[in-house]
């Protein structure tokens, strides 16, 4: 390699920031410091002088930017169909058909269960979750406030609900929802003698503890309530607030919609796709341009054909073809839409939006083509961890600040015996998310009978996780079910009494016959 050769090589490592001269000789004679290993993804070069961040608090970051993404998230909502599809899975697969079951623990001294007060609040708590009792408006279910939890939190990055304690209902208690622009971005106050610090519409004490939510009186965009201004705030102190979202550091205060990092490219895709569905409308029609020639002056006027500047207009119709106007010649307009790469590129796209939001892809695009029974499996249960992770969160977040007032107010009631005394003890609940049908039923069901015979998994666990019921509530259903046999004399089981109706029923060829004579 000659010298020439050499110095062009360590002019553009060098240029690039990529080690030359990182011996103590080099140093001396360059007057620099010498070179140390570090990591790659603090170096500031020509290849990543945009990829800059500041050094602040989650809260600075949100401040001018949480308005901004909460006003787009709703937007891709309405108009975005990977969105909606997105809320939609957030809603069948956290909350599912029925929502959280409770199953109360309550135990006596002895360590039994106390069956008969387990079964009042559970009676209470159905009671009260029907439509027009849990929301002081009255227009929810408790099954549809854990699905409107879900879509607002997931949509808006956070969840915001009051509790009224001695709301007229006979439980006394029921719950406002408040939507998260109630709660001011630009209400900042900050911390001095004897004060506490306002940052967000958020009270906070000395320890960063919420003591207070500052709730504007008025939403800012409601337009049917002009008379309060939307600039005044109520301060409520926080015992009676349900703040709810994903925390992603350690002081952070508000949430972040979950589609933040995916909103960009979910806009784009969908602009993409409009785009391209109006280009292959153009390129469906017969369109293009009357071009005079070159050789014919003069010519006149064409009548209702023509526009204000003289220039000959004609509407196309499907399998007509028209004579051109003496004098011109025509040019078509032939776009070439949609490409050979548009199906690829949507692909690729949303595969990085799914990432985004942490689902599937074949899920949110509804693709199958081309997956197999092993990756679909692998992927449904890598999704299916996720789902549940929310079910979780979502339990000690949102359902037991929930429960633990309710209750409270229903023994303070009297609407029971129970007594109030024993809140501790009444004040056991279980609740329990949607379970997922097993992606291949003979494999998994043979699965947890092995590990039932290896004592891997007693019979309580596995029913609870495959049933999402308590293991003597299904010894109860079969001893009723074999009652009910008995009392009807039948001997077959349940696979037997399907097979012989199956059997029976006629098939497409003897309702043929049948229909023959």
């Amino acid at each position: 390699m000659t010298g020439g050769t050499m110095n062009i090589i360590k002019r553009f490592l060098t240029r690039f920031g990529i080690g030359a001269g990182d011996n103590k000789s080099t140093s001396r004679s360059t007057g620099r410091l010498p070179r140390v290993r570090s990591y790659d993804a603090a170096l500031i070069d020509r290849l990543s002088d945009n990829f800059l961040a500041p050094i602040t608090t989650a809260d600075v970051e949100l401040r001018n930017a949480l308005t901004v993404m909460r006003a787009r998230s709703r937007e891709l909502e309405r108009n975005n169909d990977y969105a909606k599809k997105f809320l939609h899975m957030c809603k069948v697969n956290v909350v599912g058909r029925t929502g959280f079951t409770l199953q109360n623990k309550a135990r006596d001294a002895s360590g039994i269960m106390d069956k008969v007060a387990n079964d009042i609040i559970e009676s209470e708590w159905a009671l009260w979750g029907k439509k027009g009792n849990c929301t002081v408006d009255g227009r929810l279910s408790w099954l549809a406030e854990q699905e409107l939890f879900i879509k607002t939190v997931a949509r808006d990055g956070e969840f915001l609900a009051r509790k009224i304690r001695g709301y007229k209902n006979p439980w006394r208690f029921a719950l406002q929802n408040l939507e998260a622009d109630l709660l001011d971005e630009t209400h900042n106050i900050s911390d001095g003698p004897g004060q506490n610090l306002i940052k967000m519409g958020i009270e906070y004490d000395g320890w960063n503890r919420p003591v207070a939510y500052h709730l504007r009186r008025r939403h800012p965009g409601d337009y049917f309530r002009s008379a309060v201004s939307a600039g005044t705030y109520e301060r409520v102190p926080a015992s009676e607030i349900i703040h709810c979202f994903i925390t992603d550091r350690s002081t952070q205060g508000r949430g972040v919609p979950w589609m933040h990092t995916a909103a960009r490219r979910m806009n784009q895709v969908g602009e993409y796709e409009y785009a391209e569905v109006v280009a292959a409308r153009i390129g469906a029609s017969k369109m293009g341009f009357y071009e005079q020639k070159d050789d014919v002056m003069g010519i006149g006027p064409m009548g209702d054909t023509e526009d204000e500047t003289g220039t000959p207009i004609q509407e196309a119709e499907p399998g007509v073809f028209e004579k051109l106007p003496a004098g011109y010649k025509f040019s078509p307009f032939l776009p070439d839409h949609p490409t050979t790469q548009y199906g690829e590129f949507i692909k690729g796209s949303l595969r990085g939006i799914s990432s985004g939001l942490n689902v599937a892809y074949n899920s949110l695009a509804n693709d199958l083509e081309g997956v197999n029974f092993s990756s679909m499996r692998s992927g449904a249960i890598d999704e299916r961890d996720g789902w549940k992770s929310l079910q979780t969160w979502m339990i000690n977040d949102f359902i037991m600040m929930v429960f633990e007032p309710w209750l409270e107010m229903l023994l303070l009631t009297n609407r029971t015996f129970l007594p109030y005394a024993k809140f501790d003890k009444f004040n056991a609940p279980e609740f329990r998310g949607r379970i997922f049908d097993w992606v291949d039923p003979s494999k998994d069901i043979d699965g947890e009978l092995k590990c039932a015979r290896a004592k891997w998994k007693s019979d309580r666990q596995i029913v609870a996780e495959r049933f999402n019921m308590e293991l003597e509530d299904l010894y109860e259903q079969i001893a009723a079910d074999e009652k009910l046999k008995k009392k009807y004399g039948i001997k077959a089981d349940l696979g037997q009494l399907i097979s012989k109706t199956a059997s029976a029923e006629p098939s497409d060829g003897d309702d043929a016959g049948a229909g023959g004579n």
